[in-house]
């Protein structure tokens, strides 16, 4: 067994614990013993001193070669980083990156390269894992601030729709027969046992938030108390390394809930026909709960209306570095769009109504599909760091959320269900083909499944089809949600199909970029149709992103706005 940087036998003795009531006024005096019952290391005057007094006297009091060797948390005192608690924590094993006695060495590091903690952790103050380690704790610390704003806004939303809703209601309550009232307050009830509902969940978010904000800050205070001892801090800050771990699982899974759990809106429904219906079991209207996001989804045929050309985006930000390179939209909220810009990676909210970049924000690598989620969220592929990345938009401004990892280098991404859907053209340690994978909220793998797609970079959901956009072969495949084939879409009016975006009624509509077409797929009948060709309108740009707004009827297309005719 090799000992890196050996000098004696004697080198971890130039570490000293202190007596920690001592401490307390500023005096620093060596500890002789520990007291199981109290967690407190103590000099021989307050060992004498702790068993005169009546509430303590059956303390137990361990000698100075039977108590730890480093100072701990008096609520974590069982949580040790070896699984000799008696022994001293004297080596450090680079190879495992673990901490352990003289035993632990023997057991399990015979072969490896260990080091003295006196010795190594004078250096670690200056080393990139503890600088690392610092802006981890700085940026859980913001993400936790950011999820408790989330959660306050979200009461203040659930509040205020349904206040909103029930003004609704009222009001055209006021327009009928007093002999609804009945109705009227079944309706009310079912309101407000989703606002209680609702503000219980948001209510048990917070109180976990404040749980890891605890946790966080006491393992902050552990390295900041132990700062002036390099043996002692080096501990704790390796300590606090795994508990960062474990924080962001739970701060992952606080994450989902907001997005899954607090989106449920609340929306009253009035019946046009209540007239007609008021001896029917739905006379009045009904309330609608649904946590679903903002959808294209549209009742008009758009196989049949023209199309006129409206504006030209200007999406220029004095933050760019490049010009854009536009390559996925999403619409958020009627009108708004969220573009990535794949070349300056970033995302841009831009409100195509009035042709101006609302909000920017710098995202942790070059990212490819984006897709609206529930309650004003949006998730966003990252393909060169493989991971996928939740944002939020709230008051026209775009706020970075958690990432997760996910298999491989993930272009097509798409949203259904309470679960993300996402493409490689090959996953990380498995054969060489193309994969969808339906994944939870945070990133758990819930299905896999292989696809005959080459170069799959943009995915579609609709009600019961997956969609692949194959730029490779110029082909869309539609697929069921097992994986197995339905049908596949060659058309030389697909050359290079870019994004697509579900348009409801199993139809989605396709980019076609060398073509400059957009295609309308009807997954039903199994059949395709041009409905408009920026050729017409004298384009030359050769974007990939298409999104579709059902409240004003235009389209997106690159940066160019179209407004349907009906």
């Amino acid at each position: 067994m090799e000992v890196g940087g050996r000098k004696s036998d004697d080198a971890s003795t130039d570490f000293v614990l202190h007596c920690q009531p001592c401490l307390e006024d500023g005096r620093e005096i060596s500890a002789n013993g520990f007291c199981k019952i109290c967690k407190e290391f103590m000099c021989d005057p307050c060992i004498s001193a702790h068993k005169r007094f009546a509430m303590s006297r059956n303390h137990v009091i361990l000698t100075k070669d039977k108590m730890p060797s480093f100072y701990t948390n008096k609520d974590k005192a069982d949580f040790l980083p070896t699984e000799h608690t008696s022994e001293m924590i004297k080596f450090y094993c680079p190879t495992h990156d673990d901490l352990g006695c003289s035993d632990c060495v023997v057991l399990h590091h015979i072969t490896c390269k260990v080091e003295y903690l006196s010795e190594t952790a004078k250096q670690y103050k200056d080393s990139e894992e503890y600088k690392t380690l610092n802006e981890n704790i700085s940026h859980m610390e913001t993400v936790l601030f950011a999820l408790n704003n989330e959660v306050n806004d979200s009461e203040a939303f659930i509040s205020e729709n349904t206040k909103e809703e029930i003004q609704k209601l009222r009001t055209f309550r006021a327009h009928i027969n007093l002999v609804l009232d009945t109705r009227e307050n079944m309706l009310l009830k079912s309101m407000k046992e989703n606002e209680i509902k609702q503000k219980e969940i948001l209510s048990k978010l917070r109180d976990e938030i404040k749980g890891l904000k605890q946790t966080l800050a006491e393992t902050t205070t552990d390295m900041q108390t132990t700062e002036k001892q390099s043996h002692q801090h080096f501990i704790h800050a390796k300590m606090a390394k795994k508990q960062l771990v474990k924080l962001q699982g739970e701060i992952n899974k606080i994450n989902a809930d907001i997005i899954l759990d607090t989106s449920v809106r609340c929306t009253f429904w009035t019946d046009k026909h209540t007239e007609a219906l008021i001896n029917s079991s739905d006379f009045f209207g009904r309330v609608d709960f649904s946590n679903e996001g903002i959808t294209s989804e549209t009742d008009i045929d758009l196989s049949t209306v023209e199309w006129i050309k409206d504006a030209e985006l200007d999406i220029l930000c004095t933050e760019d570095i490049l010009r854009h390179g536009i390559t996925s939209s999403a619409l958020v909220e009627p009108g708004k769009c969220l573009l990535v810009d794949d070349f300056n990676k970033c995302l841009k909210l831009v409100d195509i109504n009035d042709n101006k970049v609302l909000s920017r924000i710098k995202l942790l690598g070059g990212p490819w599909q984006v897709c609206a989620l529930p309650s004003g969220h949006a998730a966003v592929a990252l393909p060169d760091k493989c991971k996928v990345q939740i944002v939020s938009v709230k008051n026209d401004s775009v706020v970075a959320g958690i990432h997760f990892d996910i298999s491989g280098s993930c272009y097509g991404l798409a949203y259904t269900d309470k679960s993300l859907f996402v493409t490689y053209r090959q996953k990380k340690n498995a054969p060489a083909r193309s994969y969808v994978e339906r994944l939870s909220m945070t990133g758990e793998v819930l299905q896999s499944m292989t696809t005959n797609a080459s170069s799959p970079h943009y995915l579609t959901i609709s009600s019961s089809s997956t969609y692949l956009s194959d730029s490779a072969v110029k082909r869309i495949y539609q697929l069921d949600f097992n994986g197995s084939l339905l049908s596949t879409y060659d058309d030389p009016s697909l050359c290079w199909p870019s994004e697509s975006i579900n348009v409801g009624k199993e139809r989605i509509l396709v980019f076609a970029r060398r073509p400059r077409h957009i295609v309308l797929i009807n997954g039903k009948e199994r059949n395709l149709k041009v409905i408009l060709s920026l050729k017409d309108f004298g384009s030359q740009n050769d974007p990939d992103n298409l999104s579709f707004c059902p409240v004003s009827r235009k389209l997106l297309v690159g940066l160019e706005v179209f407004s349907a005719v009906i």
